[in-house]
């Protein structure tokens, strides 16, 4: 007689601080693991960047060049470069190992939010306060964006990329999709302003967080 397999458990949320990690970078902007998820960077409002072993909570390299607070960052596919935005406008590409500065490009008019590669690590996507996504080529020596995506009417909050896609997030409440393969842009508008947006690990399904409004105290 056969029995049946036994149901599997719900996933269950984190119940347990497994490190804490002591940064001395004023206010932590952001946290991003690389891509296998060994290490993290930390990006501070002291203008630098931090590389990390998590679980063991050493601090293994200090990434200094931005000129003022660090708002975003993120890994290659292969862990060799880091790229990392700020408020001073620009964008800079970095050797993790060596801990330079490979390029920094220029282009923004205002603060620099987020930053993601493109899916082989050759194109650096950044969304910014004033409204435009700039793509980035990391292999040309040319200063100036690649392209330039200014569709939003407000400044740009979040960027996630898939193999052909890029998601937006921006303040003006609208959640914006480009596909590259078609050249086309689809955008929903949810009413509030967006701060997060995401791709399901099978990049079928969307994932977005709005800026809820609290009513002001009695």
């Amino acid at each position: 007689m056969a029995y049946p397999a036994p149901k599997p458990k719900k996933p269950e949320l984190p119940q347990h601080l497994q490190r804490k990690l002591s940064c001395n970078q004023g206010a932590v902007r952001a946290v991003r693991f690389n891509v296998d998820g060994n290490y993290c960077v930390t990006c501070g409002s002291d203008k630098s960047l931090k590389l990390w072993n998590p679980h063991k909570g050493t601090m293994l390299k200090t990434y200094s060049g931005h000129g003022y607070e660090v708002l975003d960052a993120a890994g290659s596919c292969d862990n060799s470069q880091l790229c990392s935005c700020s408020s001073d406008k620009t964008v800079i590409l970095w050797d993790v190992a060596q801990g330079l500065v490979v390029r920094k490009f220029r282009g923004h008019a205002g603060k620099v939010n987020c930053v993601q590669f493109n899916e082989e690590s050759t194109v650096i996507i950044s969304g910014s306060i004033d409204s435009s996504i700039r793509c980035w080529d990391c292999r040309s020596r040319k200063p100036e964006a690649i392209q330039i995506l200014d569709d939003a009417k407000d400044g740009i909050s979040s960027v996630k990329v898939s193999d052909h896609e890029i998601l937006v997030g921006s303040v003006d409440g609208h959640l914006r999709r480009y596909d590259l393969r078609k050249g086309e842009m689809c955008a929903d508008y949810v009413g509030s302003p967006i701060t997060c947006v995401s791709f399901s690990q099978d990049s079928q399904c969307l994932l977005f967080i709005p800026r809820l409004h609290t009513p002001p105290p009695r």
